[in-house]
């Protein structure tokens, strides 16, 4: 038994890389690896507040039910696409427990930090569109069992977490006491009392809740740099991206993931230069598959996609103001203890001072004023 995963990769689960000898009726000294994904077992506020969560049962659903009618229909719509690394086995007694194949032993490897890659994100953003387009396929053609994926951070216990307890006031915090933000900080300042977690929440609700959104689909919903891996072609170049981690999967606005994918699959030039490039070729191959699956309802349109981001823009200011400090961080040191940062009071002030992250900050404020996410 080794670790699974580099320090700073997951926090939701503890992951670990089993080394099986074994021998059959045929053969002896044989040999796999496997990787054995369970739930944190130390009591603490991160065992408490992931059990609520119900991450595990989200898993083994996804795995045992959704993945497999995702690939048939690919198979027959003749897209040979794979979406994500073989489950050969699932539990929740005694201890919550998946277990994988190693994607490593097919040359799968992940992306050394979180700083995010242009040619690796564009292959994920094509999975996540084919993704996103077959889940509206099946719900359309009747079944609803997609939409029973609710929860996810849509529960309100991650309110509570210090990181997004405190982290939007910690960022009004830095803004007052920087000259140059001084005509943005009262804005912000208004948007704190008025409750952004509890506002951006409405995303994750917005089906439970009845909203009338244009771009239903189901989410990933933790669709980050470090939840996929990638192969590379002998050129250096990006031959296959596969997904993992569908312990947040939820059906709700497309935008959750297409958020994610900005603020945490991107780069820093990528996330302000190619973001309306993203937009449209996520819906590109969106509309494409949704065409190979000989998909027969009403097609969402690209309007609709920029209504609803519009609509929840509260979430991408959470984004901006509480997640991109802790992933700038941990880009920059790989040595945080993501737990630390998550429930620590203290830890997180100083991430707000960065250089680099100041900078992006001055270089997203006009971009927000003028799109009208600070009224």
């Amino acid at each position: 038994m080794k670790p699974g995963s580099a320090k700073g990769d997951h926090y939701a689960s503890i992951m670990f890389r089993a080394i099986i000898n074994y021998d059959n009726k045929s053969s002896k000294n044989l040999e796999k690896s496997l990787i054995v994904k369970t739930m944190p077992f130390v009591d603490g506020p991160k065992k408490e507040m992931l059990k609520k969560m119900n991450i595990f049962d989200i898993e083994i659903k996804m795995y045992s039910e959704v993945i497999p009618k995702f690939q048939k229909m690919l198979k027959e719509a003749g897209d040979d696409t794979e979406l994500g690394g073989k489950c050969f086995y699932a539990a929740t007694e005694p201890q919550d427990t998946l277990i994988f194949e190693d994607l490593t032993k097919k040359n799968y490897k992940t992306v050394s930090n979180w700083g995010g890659s242009w040619d690796v994100g564009k292959k994920a953003i094509e999975k996540l569109a084919k993704w996103h387009a077959m889940s509206l396929k099946m719900v359309s053609d009747g079944d609803q069992s997609l939409q029973t994926f609710t929860n996810g951070y849509a529960d309100d216990t991650i309110r509570e977490v210090p990181m997004f307890k405190y982290g939007f006031s910690d960022f009004v915090e830095m803004m007052k006491k920087k000259p140059e933000f001084e005509k943005y900080a009262p804005k912000f300042e208004k948007l704190l009392k008025e409750d952004p977690i509890r506002k951006s929440q409405t995303l994750f609700k917005a089906f439970v809740n009845g909203d009338k959104t244009n771009f239903f689909v189901l989410n990933h919903g933790d669709f980050h740099i470090k939840n996929l891996m990638f192969t590379e072609k002998e050129n250096g170049n990006v031959d296959d991206v596969l997904l993992v981690d569908f312990q947040l999967c939820i059906w709700g606005p497309a935008v959750i993931d297409l958020i994610y994918t900005l603020y945490m699959m991107i780069n820093e030039d990528d996330r302000i230069n190619r973001r309306n490039e993203i937009i449209h070729y996520y819906f590109e191959v969106f509309t494409e598959t949704l065409n190979k699956l000989k998909f027969s309802g009403e097609y969402p349109k690209l309007t609709d996609l920029y209504k609803d981001f519009i609509t929840y823009k509260d979430f991408e200011l959470i984004m901006f103001t509480i997640n991109l400090p802790f992933i700038n961080a941990v880009k920059e040191n790989p040595n945080f203890d993501i737990s630390q940062i998550m429930h620590g009071v203290e830890t997180r002030k100083p991430f707000y001072e960065s250089e680099s992250y100041i900078s992006f900050v001055k270089k997203m404020l006009p971009i927000f004023l003028h799109n009208g996410y600070l009224d």
